[in-house]
């Protein structure tokens, strides 16, 4: 009896953010928005905040909301500065206000003063992205004064001081492009403690543009979300044995827990010879996706080789189907498993 098996393969997990994200995401694409540390006096605690100041200091959680940066920030680094080396690209949210980008600064304005000691500490946690994360100051004699560099790894010294009441700008800096999530945490001493209160780590998210498709996917159907058991390539949030990345690929709604668009073992017939094969959709647009389909002669300890004898690929709009058959033919191999993987490919 002939036997098939399909074993759906994630070759890539992300660590994801604690967070729960919002239906509706507001997109800074030019206003001035500040990073924005905050004060609860009953509770005791600081807390941040993106605040609009160009619309009168509203305040959104960083689960609802998300900085852009256009791809006309995109900058080749001249010679002889420790942003990288001559040539290299960096997206770059500048210090000073620029056309149709947001302008983005750090505040403690809201702070009121007689209550914490001295200024307030914001610490650089960790960098989720595609690319690494620069912050810095320039002056007009081209000193750089670099305050936090993912680069050479995270530590104590990825920090800024904020004075209580304070306001400044930074440049911010990327790698690449692709969507970024940046944690930060606030500190600092009240008067007359001798502890330090401190913010919960919080991440913000960049969109350094243009965002692949994989990232473009997901923020489609999770504005602002950043928690790891909805976004992460290898969730399933719909719980419904389909991991993000297969739905991705296969065209399916994540959020709809159905089994669709599997993919199927078949049988073929080539010059009058019998063969098993593996059946599959893709979806058009996952152009970040490597797909391989594998056979084996047993599992778990069989010896996979790759099928690469093509059918028939049959074009659609939104999917195509694509019929790969074995190179042995069913009356020499009566017992078969085939394993479809799929890579998602990141720089």
């Amino acid at each position: 009896m002939k036997k098939f098996l399909f074993l759906a393969s994630s070759f890539l997990t992300l660590v994801g953010a604690l967070c729960e994200g919002r239906a509706i995401c507001f997109y800074f694409t030019q206003e001035h928005v500040d990073l924005s540390v905050q004060w609860n006096a009953p509770s005791n605690t600081l807390y941040l905040m993106a605040s609009d100041d160009t619309y009168g200091g509203l305040l959104y959680a960083s689960n609802e909301c998300a900085v852009l940066c256009p791809e006309a920030m995109k900058f080749l680094l001249p010679p002889g500065t420790p942003l990288g080396n001559e040539g290299d690209p960096l997206w770059i949210l500048p210090q000073n206000p620029y056309p149709d980008t947001p302008y983005v600064g750090v505040s403690a304005e809201s702070i009121p003063p007689g209550v914490f000691e001295g200024p307030l500490t914001l610490r650089l946690h960790r960098v989720e992205g595609p690319g690494h994360f620069l912050l810095w100051q320039a002056d007009a004699f081209g000193h750089f004064r670099i305050k936090m560099d993912s680069r050479d790894g995270i530590d104590a010294n990825d920090r800024l001081t904020i004075p209580i009441g304070g306001h400044e700008h930074y440049n911010w800096g990327f790698t690449t492009s692709g969507t970024y999530r940046v944690y930060f945490q606030a500190q600092g001493r009240r008067l007359g403690q001798t502890n330090d209160v401190i913010s919960p780590e919080t991440p913000f998210t960049f969109h350094i543009l243009p965002l692949r498709p994989f990232e473009r996917w997901v923020t489609n159907h999770w504005p602002c979300e950043c928690a790891a058991h909805v976004i992460a390539p290898g969730a399933d949030p719909d719980a419904d044995g389909i991991v993000n990345v297969f739905e991705y690929g296969l065209g399916n709604d994540p959020n709809v827990s159905l089994r669709t668009n599997l993919p199927e073992c078949v049988v073929v017939v080539t010059n009058g010879v019998t063969y098993g094969a593996l059946r599959y959709v893709r979806a058009t647009n996952a152009t970040d996706l490597e797909w391989l389909a594998v056979v084996a002669g047993s599992v778990p300890n069989g010896s996979w080789a790759s099928l690469t004898n093509v059918v028939e690929i049959m074009p659609g709009e939104i999917r195509e189907q694509v019929t790969l058959r074995d190179f042995l033919p069913t009356a020499a191999a009566p017992n078969r498993f085939y394993e479809l993987r799929v890579r998602l490919l990141l720089p």
